[in-house]
C-alpha cells in the first residue's frame, strides 16, 4: 500500500518558528490509498490569482491557533464563522482560536480586527479519511458588524444548482505554487466547476465524497494555506476549500465543500440559525 499525505493546516517547513513548526505538525495525517495512485499528496490547497482588495472580500478571515494563520475561513453572520472540519480536526482549545478579518495581509494584526473565537463546532459526521462533510462553524466573542471591510456573505441556500462550467471564485492566503511560500497578501482566483461524475472518475481510486463540489483548471487552483475558505458564485458562497492534489495548479480538479448540499446546510442552520 502507497500512502497519501494529507496536509491539515498550511505553513511552509523550512521558514516557521518552532511554534508555528509546532502548530503546523499537530495538523498532518496519513491513511492509506490503493496502489496505482500513490504516492499522490492531497491538501486543502491560490495558484494564477491576482492580489485581492479587501474591499471585495469584507467575508474573508483568516484562521489563527496562538496567532500563527492555519487556514482560511468566512464570516456568515454577526457572530459565527465558516470554515473546514479538517482545520479543527481535533479541535483547538477556543482560547488559541482567533479570527482576523478587514484587511489583506497575512501577518499585519494591527491593519485587522482581531476576533476571539469561544466555541468551535466541527460537523460531527466529519470522516477525516474521505473528507465527507467537511464543514465547520466558529462563535466570536463579540460581533463582526460595524468593523471596516468586514461583513457576512450570504450562504447557498439547500438544493442549490451550480451549473457544470460555472465561473466561482475561490480566495485565500495560501501557497502560490507547490513550493512556495505562504502569501503575504490575499489573493483570488476564478476557476469553472466541473461535473462530479468528471471529478469522480478523475480522482478514481481516491474517493470523493458526495459532500463535494468539484472545480479548477490547469494551472489555476486554491492551494496549501487556503483550506476553509470561501468558494462564491455571483455573491453567494457555495463552497469552501476541502482537499486536492499537492502539485497546486495540475490537471485535477479541487474538491470544495459544498454548502449548497442539504446536510450541509442543515448542519450550519442548525447550530447558527443562518
Amino acid at each position: 500500500m502507497k500512502f497519501l499525505l494529507i496536509i491539515l493546516t498550511w505553513c511552509t517547513v523550512g521558514v516557521l518558528s518552532d511554534e508555528a513548526q509546532e502548530v503546523w505538525e499537530s495538523r498532518q495525517k496519513r491513511v492509506q490509498v490503493p496502489d496505482g495512485k500513490g504516492p499522490s499528496r492531497v491538501s486543502g490547497r491560490i495558484v494564477g490569482g491576482v492580489v485581492a482588495d479587501i474591499s471585495k472580500f469584507p467575508f474573508q478571515l483568516s484562521l489563527r491557533e496562538r496567532g500563527f494563520h492555519i487556514c482560511g475561513a468566512s464570516v456568515i453572520s454577526e457572530t459565527w464563522s465558516l470554515t473546514a472540519a479538517h482545520c479543527q480536526s481535533p479541535p483547538s482549545p477556543a482560547e488559541d482560536l482567533t479570527l482576523l478579518g478587514g484587511t489583506n495581509i497575512r501577518s499585519a494584526d494591527a491593519s485587522g480586527v482581531v476576533f476571539q473565537v469561544d466555541l468551535v463546532v466541527p460537523n460531527p459526521r466529519f470522516n477525516p479519511n474521505t473528507f465527507a462533510n467537511d464543514i465547520c462553524v466558529l462563535r466570536i466573542d463579540g460581533s463582526f458588524l460595524n468593523h471596516l471591510n468586514v461583513a457576512p456573505i450570504p450562504l447557498a441556500d439547500a438544493g442549490m444548482k451550480v451549473p457544470v462550467g460555472s465561473i466561482v471564485t475561490v480566495s485565500g492566503w495560501g501557497l502560490t505554487a507547490s513550493n512556495e511560500t505562504l502569501a503575504p497578501t490575499l489573493r483570488s482566483v476564478r476557476v469553472p466547476t466541473v461535473s462530479f461524475a468528471y471529478c469522480k472518475t478523475a480522482w478514481a481510486p481516491i474517493y470523493v465524497a458526495t459532500t463535494g463540489i468539484c472545480a479548477g483548471q490547469k494551472g489555476r487552483d486554491s492551494c496549501n494555506g487556503d483550506s476553509g475558505g470561501p468558494l462564491t458564485l455571483n455573491g453567494t458562497q457555495v463552497g469552501l476549500v476541502s482537499w486536492g492534489d499537492e502539485e497546486c495548479g495540475s490537471s485535477y480538479p479541487a474538491i470544495y465543500t459544498f454548502v449548497g448540499n442539504a446536510n450541509m446546510r442543515q448542519f450550519i442552520f442548525n447550530n447558527t440559525g443562518v
